[in-house]
């Protein structure tokens, strides 16, 4: 019982401290369809309603794809609750952050055999953590338009490429 009113609480503290209410709702819907994925087979046809509404809302509505087999820890935090997906092989620690556009699962295989993130990591817009067997280590910032598609230790950044910038000739007659 205890167990059950410590995970209600964290689950409405991560909900109050996402930022906008697309977020907190998004959130909080993933939070109720990863109930299902626990399994006890006498709160089936409560879990499989909060599924079906984690798809049509989160899926259809707002371009969130997040499975609710995908086991992540307490403290995710949605920037901006839209286009992320993150595929239900991967394992994420407490803190995650991430905001729009992100990608986060296999690169090959639909669902990654081995997809380890760390505690404490923050995903920048438009960033991508690809592959099929990968960790990532904990206090991790993946920039802005970066790609990770290899292993990261603790305590690192990953940063997008220099963009490459031509200045415009202009002809004139």
């Amino acid at each position: 019982m205890m167990n059950i009113i410590r995970s209600v609480k964290f689950t409405l503290s991560e909900v109050k401290s996402n930022p906008g209410i697309k977020s907190k709702l998004v959130v909080l819907l993933y939070r109720l369809a990863s109930l299902h994925a626990k399994r006890v087979v006498i709160f089936y046809p409560i879990t499989i309603l909060f599924v079906l509404m984690h798809k049509f809302f989160n899926e259809f509505m707002f371009g969130v794809e997040i499975s609710y087999r995908t086991r992540i820890g307490n403290g995710l935090i949605i920037w901006h609750a839209y286009s992320v997906i993150i595929n239900s092989g991967c394992v994420i620690g407490k803190n995650f952050n991430i905001r729009q556009c992100c990608t986060v699962g296999g690169n090959k295989l639909p669902y990654p055999k081995h997809f380890i993130i760390g505690d404490n990591v923050s995903m920048g817009v438009n960033s991508c953590i690809l592959g099929d067997d990968i960790e990532i280590g904990h206090n991790v910032i993946i920039g802005a338009g970066a790609i990770a598609m290899s292993n990261i230790a603790d305590d690192h950044y990953v940063i997008a490429s220099k963009p490459l910038i031509k200045k415009r000739n202009y002809e004139q007659e």
